[in-house]
């Protein structure tokens, strides 16, 4: 007994039909789906109605930051995941925060153009600094000594906090003495002797940072002010270098889409559907961005270590990371709060001088 079974194909005229079907479906959804794709979406309080969208690609620092637009709670990223891309947003100004418990949180108002993808990066400074402490003097084990508990930050190594140590328990620090050479000053500087109770005075050479290149930017001083101008090329000039003026966000304006947001794992941009908003060639302007220094003067500054777009600057009050990008303001995380700081950086590294005491900063510690 034959047990197969026989397959008929469909009649002809049924398989015609199915065609036209599919290929009328096809036609009539077209200009639908060449609408979607150009960032044209249905307005949900007059379905009837399209308008145009625009996006908003952010890079983030940090895992498990939450992210809001427009005052909305839109993701929050997750681990190996530090950037985000938002569709159907609609055309003006939002509103976005990057804040995680432990940081200070990173806000910014921000265009977005219809078609167009805005492109943003936002940085979290912790509110508790890590640091290394390098005093001048240690203990027979390596530990640092200094006079005082360190209040305003949390070190990543045993310390002791002192005001009386037997002379003959105290080692000079080779890595202090080295590093304390590259600091400046303009009159000599006294450090603790082997005694404690007297100092020995060391003469230290005055150096001043005018000018920084790194990343076609160049960093400089005129006058008081400090000055970030883009030195690249053209086709590499991040766009807020040149960004037009655009109005203030408006919290009580409605909105008429819901954004599509998606997670994406590098910050590479080629996974947005739009193409980025950049700086026309017919359009040129003067690169040139002034730093915000809070209105006091600016002791030193350089490149923030591995990162693109951040200044790392001492001022009278303490230790900054401001970013260049303007637009609507600069954000301003404190790093180091302390008077008259000064600062040196060597191979990514950062250090902090207090004219005592000097502080490696760390900035790869995220807190859980």
């Amino acid at each position: 007994m034959d047990d197969s079974i026989t397959v008929q194909p469909l009649p002809y005229r049924t398989r015609q039909r199915t065609f036209t079907f599919l290929l009328g479906l096809f036609l009539v959804s077209l200009p639908f789906l060449y609408l979607y794709a150009t960032g044209y979406r249905f307005d949900f309080r007059k379905p009837t109605t399209l308008i145009s969208t625009g996006g908003l690609y952010l890079a983030v620092d940090h895992t498990e930051a939450e992210i809001y637009i427009d005052n909305a709670l839109v993701r929050e990223t997750r681990t190996f995941r530090r950037a985000f891309y938002a569709q159907n947003l609609d055309v003006g100004t939002h509103r976005v925060h990057v804040q995680k418990e432990g940081y200070h949180t990173w806000v910014k108002e921000l265009p977005v153009s219809k078609h167009l993808v805005t492109e943003a990066t936002a940085f979290n400074m912790p509110v508790v600094p890590q640091i290394r402490v390098i005093s001048p003097w240690q203990s027979a084990t390596g530990t640092p000594i200094v006079r005082t508990p360190l209040p305003f930050a949390s070190t990543t190594h045993s310390i002791i906090a002192t005001t009386t140590i037997a002379t003959t328990s105290l080692v000079a620090n080779p890595e202090y003495a080295s590093l304390r050479g590259h600091f400046s000053t303009t009159t000599p500087t006294t450090t603790p002797s082997r005694g404690i109770a007297g100092t020995t005075t060391i003469s230290v050479a005055e150096s001043t940072t005018s000018t920084v290149i790194a990343n076609g930017v160049r960093l400089f001083m005129d006058g008081e002010e400090l000055y970030a101008t883009w030195v690249g090329s053209f086709e590499n000039m991040p766009y807020y270098y040149c960004a037009a003026d655009f109005p203030r966000y408006e919290d009580s304006r409605a909105t008429s889409t819901i954004p599509l947001i998606e997670e994406i794992e590098s910050e590479e941009t080629e996974f947005v559907m739009h193409p980025l908003e950049t700086v026309s060639v017919d359009d040129p302007c003067d690169p040139t961005i002034r730093m915000d220094r809070k209105s006091q003067k600016v002791r030193d500054f350089d490149f923030f270590p591995g990162r693109e777009g951040i200044v790392i600057m001492a001022l009278e009050d303490g230790i900054y990371a401001v970013e260049i990008d303007d637009r609507s303001w600069q954000n301003m995380q404190p790093v180091l709060l302390g008077e008259k700081f000064e600062m040196y950086l060597e191979n990514g590294n950062v250090y902090v001088y207090d004219g005592h005491l000097i502080y490696q900063i760390f900035f790869n510690t995220e807190l859980s």
